[in-house]
């Protein structure tokens, strides 16, 4: 596993949506970490990029957070996908691939805030899978999958 040491950074301008979607209080992702990465694949699914803006400003998420666990294959994957080519892979890329991540995150963050705007009147997760509904995208259909039992030994 490739090791992070680039920072990846959030826009304050959704930190508000991001802490709503993830966290110590939310209910659909327990780190903000994994909120910011379905973000990510929302944003790149949906074709939107949003540059980071310096004057609303940026919080960080130490590259750490990305060691141990499938963002950091995400970021990877999105930034292959995203350039066409795997030289964006190479060691000296890494910030390269880090802000396509961070860019199709903030994306994906303000489309959330859009769903969750559209249906304030409903909970934060409800307005997502609306949303999410929207463009295609259908919860799982528990009722199709076997249940598995496992026998008594």
């Amino acid at each position: 596993m490739r090791l992070i040491q680039t920072p990846v950074k959030r826009s304050r301008e959704f930190e508000e949506t991001l802490q709503k979607l993830g966290g110590k209080d939310a209910t659909m992702f327990p780190t903000l970490r994994e909120a910011l990465t379905f973000c990510a694949v929302l944003g790149f699914k949906e074709r939107r990029k949003k540059p980071l803006s310096s004057s609303i400003g940026t919080e960080d998420i130490a590259g750490a957070q990305y060691q141990t666990n499938d963002a950091v294959d995400l970021m990877f994957a999105l930034a292959l996908a995203d350039a066409g080519n795997s030289d964006i892979l190479r060691p000296d890329r890494e910030a390269d691939c880090v802000k396509i991540y961070e860019e199709y995150a903030n994306g994906g963050l303000e489309l959330v805030q859009s769903w969750i705007d559209r249906h304030a009147n409903i909970d934060v997760e409800d307005a997502v899978w609306r949303g999410l509904q929207s463009i295609g995208v259908r919860p799982h259909d528990k009722s199709s999958t076997p249940e598995v039992v496992v026998p008594d030994f």
